[in-house]
């Protein structure tokens, strides 16, 4: 498959497929859009099964990061990136040293909001370069928590085409 003909590529502005052989890291990068302001999302490291299924994973994900930042009106747009390993077994320092380079080779276009299965620390270690424009030290976000339930409930909410949340959804 090719990101042109995913099922889930919906016009993203970019998606890139990096590797850094000397420290196995092989994410995809993906800005749905940049129409608010830098793309946000997070950063997930899985073992995928094949580069396919990572590939169908970013597209999603970036996409709704858009929906969840224009929702709940911040000045980012969606992105989103996968990172293909078990965080388990090879996660490194190194590895996370290369997903901020190739994180800082956007040029500020992508923030890295959080690392999932990875911790506080772990995005620190991503950050290490001063030059890496991705992650923020400290795990601190650039989205307050209060603003993101209200944009899931919301989310929720207009797909069932009611005015509530119900309980349902999880914030």
């Amino acid at each position: 498959m090719t990101v042109f003909t995913a099922p889930d590529y919906a016009d993203h502005e970019q998606v890139m497929f990096c590797r850094d052989p000397a420290t196995g890291c092989a994410p995809f990068i993906a800005v749905h859009s940049t129409a608010r302001g830098p793309a946000l999302g997070g950063c997930r490291m899985w073992p995928y099964p094949d580069e396919d299924a990572a590939l169908t994973d970013v597209l999603r994900l970036a996409r709704g990061m858009t929906y969840k930042a224009a929702m709940a009106d911040l000045p980012f747009g969606g992105g989103k990136s996968v990172i293909l390993g078990d965080p388990r077994r090879d996660k490194s320092e190194r590895l996370l040293l290369a997903m901020g380079g190739f994180v800082d080779g956007l040029g500020g276009r992508y923030i890295i909001a959080r690392i999932r299965h990875l911790g506080r620390r772990d995005g620190d270690r991503a950050a290490r370069d001063p030059a890496c424009r991705g992650h923020r030290r400290g795990g601190r976000r650039p989205i307050p928590r209060r603003r993101r339930p209200g944009a899931c409930s919301t989310a929720c909410a207009r797909r069932r085409g009611t005015g509530s949340a119900a309980p349902r959804c999880r914030g």
